[in-house]
């Protein structure tokens, strides 16, 4: 049985546009996969802290369903994800439902009265010491102020920089390098 394959498309610019038009079973050309993978092999047997901004938890989607689909083979797993607002929290039923099987820490930057959760940036949910320092791997995606400050955190709390691992494209560009 083949794997689906699932992509999040954020409408910004004249091809984005142009796939949020398609319909249910038109076809589309995919190229890729280009880059590196996230290392969970090496996460296997530890505590996993991943430390998603915005739009950056759409990458990191994937090492949870992976994390889900063999939970047995990792230890404490806890995600903290921060959006800008209430509004553009991403996959929210599904961190309802990954709430069942790993630690979620949700906040965003600002929001009216009706938002009941945390406000404030995503560095100031992380406990003051990660456990098991030794045996922890962070994964973190998000802007690139929030990866910095994020990396930097973990590092104050006792992470060494070889067990935090971020995924950054300073310029988006297409994987040739034609647009952007």
């Amino acid at each position: 049985q083949p794997e689906l394959l699932v992509h999040t498309i954020r409408n910004v610019g004249s091809v984005t546009a142009a796939l949020q038009q398609l319909k249910k079973g038109d076809f589309v050309g995919v190229r890729g996969p280009f880059g590196n993978q996230w290392p969970l092999a090496e996460a296997k047997g530890k505590d996993i802290v991943i430390l998603a901004g915005g739009l950056g938890l759409a990458p990191l989607r994937p090492i949870i369903y992976r994390i889900l689909i063999n939970r047995d083979d990792y230890k404490k797993v806890t995600l903290f994800y921060g959006a800008r607002n209430p509004r553009a929290v991403l996959f929210l039923d599904e961190l309802s439902q990954w709430e069942h099987q790993i630690e979620v820490e949700l906040t965003v930057d600002s929001a009216g009265p009706e938002w009941l959760g945390h406000v404030g940036v995503i560095t100031d949910m992380l406990p003051q010491e990660v456990s098991s320092l030794t045996n922890t791997i962070a994964f973190v995606c998000g802007p690139e102020i929030m990866m910095r400050f994020s990396a930097y955190a973990l590092m104050d709390r006792g992470l060494s920089a070889d067990q935090i691992y971020i995924s950054m494209e300073r310029n988006m560009k297409c994987a040739v390098g034609l647009c952007g």
